[in-house]
Parts: structure tokens; C-alpha cells; sequence
């Protein structure tokens, strides 16, 4: 009984001294802080990809022929030289049927 009281005690020492080499070791955590800017780096790449191929897909449909002259006169309300635009008000509803 007392062999299987040192041997777990000696288990949890050893232990604790591990644990302390690891967290008192600066290159252990270098590499733990490295492993995390890893990680992080590679979310944001898988991010940014992402991005990039809506913005691809976007700078596409925006150089189709006619969408540049089809934004220019939705947006900002330009028109052609020489050019007449006809506006009309909405119309009213009505109320109770007049």
C-alpha cells in the first residue's frame, strides 16, 4: 500500500515538473504562441480567399457590356447628350373608392 502511495505521488511530481519546464521554457511558448498566429493566419486566408472570389465574380458582372451605362443612369440619374427624360409623378391610391 505504501509502494502505490509514492508511486502516485512521485507521478504527480514528475508531472508538475514537466508542466513547469514546459511553461517556464521560452521556446515551448514561442512555439505555442507561434502555433496560434498560425491558426489565425490561416482563418484569415481562407477568409480573404473567400472575399476575393466575390470580388472577382462582382468586377465581372460590373465589365459586362452596358452594366457600366445601365449604373451611371440608376445611380447617379445621368442621361446621354441630347438626351430627354420624361419623370412622372406615382400615382395616388385612392381612399375609400373616390
Amino acid at each position: 500500500m505504501h509502494l502505490k502511495k509514492f508511486r502516485s505521488r512521485l507521478i504527480y511530481i514528475v508531472l508538475a515538473l514537466v508542466a513547469v519546464f514546459l511553461l517556464v521554457n521560452r521556446g515551448f511558448r514561442g512555439l505555442v504562441r507561434n502555433s496560434l498566429e498560425y491558426r489565425r493566419l490561416k482563418n484569415q486566408k481562407i477568409e480573404l480567399d473567400a472575399e476575393k472570389v466575390r470580388l472577382g465574380n462582382a468586377l465581372r458582372i460590373m465589365k459586362e457590356p452596358g452594366r457600366i451605362e445601365e449604373t451611371a443612369r440608376k445611380e447617379l440619374g445621368l442621361i446621354r447628350p441630347n438626351e430627354i427624360e420624361y419623370r412622372f409623378p406615382r400615382p395616388t391610391p385612392e381612399k375609400d373608392g373616390k
